[in-house]
């Protein structure tokens, strides 16, 4: 089969638009709700990470049954404007839905390397959604991960974000049959990382600048990533 032609990698980007736009619904459909129970829970005083744990379980499992894309883990990460005391990150994953629990996680220097993450840190500077990745999710899942992350603000003021991961294997899955129809395609973040391949000399993670690849590319408009096609 020869070279894509832009038509089709257009066509191919839509793809993967339309799966991190199933990825993000969920997430956005919470955020109101997330707000109001904030606003109720927090109006005498913070909480502590167990009370938060118990104020968001319901939403974050009720997104990880419904979802119809594959996500992995989904939650809240909470500013030290909603959490006094205790795990800010109220998080649950894989089939079991176990709740992520750890004593690193809390105020002090521990609090302040979570918030340096990019699936954090981002929508806190900019106050829009983000898609961070590909990373090894060491604090979660220990697998390569993609995290889509929306801002929870409420009166100009910032309250954390809410997640929802992928793992880039179920990505895989998901898309590169579509993607690639019988051709080696690309997928690359802002950063020139390569989140998805099927070209066998590349990997997930490898540096592939899309200025410099041979071929065809065409970015998405929604998200931070661009398609390389042969």
């Amino acid at each position: 089969m020869g070279a894509r032609t832009v038509q089709e990698l257009d066509e191919a980007v839509e793809l993967v638009d339309e799966f991190f736009d199933g990825v993000f619904a969920p997430l956005d459909a919470w955020l109101p709700a997330l707000i109001d129970a904030l606003r109720s829970h927090t109006r005498d005083g913070r909480l502590t990470g167990s009370q938060l744990a118990d104020l968001v379980r319901g939403d974050a499992h009720r997104i990880l049954d419904a979802a119809d894309r594959p996500v992995y883990g989904a939650g809240y990460c909470a500013s030290e404007l909603v959490v006094s005391e205790g795990n800010p990150l109220a998080w649950w994953q894989g089939p079991d839905r176990s709740l992520l629990a750890s004593s690193t996680f809390g105020p002090g220097q521990a609090a302040i390397d979570l918030v340096r993450l990019e699936w954090y840190r981002v929508p806190q500077t900019t106050g829009e959604r983000h898609v961070a990745g590909p990373f090894v999710d060491y604090l979660c899942s220990n697998e390569i991960t993609i995290t889509s992350s929306v801002p929870v603000i409420h009166e100009d003021r910032f309250l954390g974000v809410i997640c929802a991961d992928v793992l880039v294997a179920s990505l895989e899955n998901a898309l590169l049959p579509s993607l690639s129809r019988g051709t080696a395609v690309t997928l690359i973040n802002a950063n020139g990382r390569v989140v998805i391949s099927s070209d066998p000399d590349v990997e997930t993670g490898d540096r592939l600048a899309a200025a410099t690849a041979a071929g065809t590319a065409v970015s998405s408009e929604r998200y931070p990533f661009t398609l390389l096609g042969a």
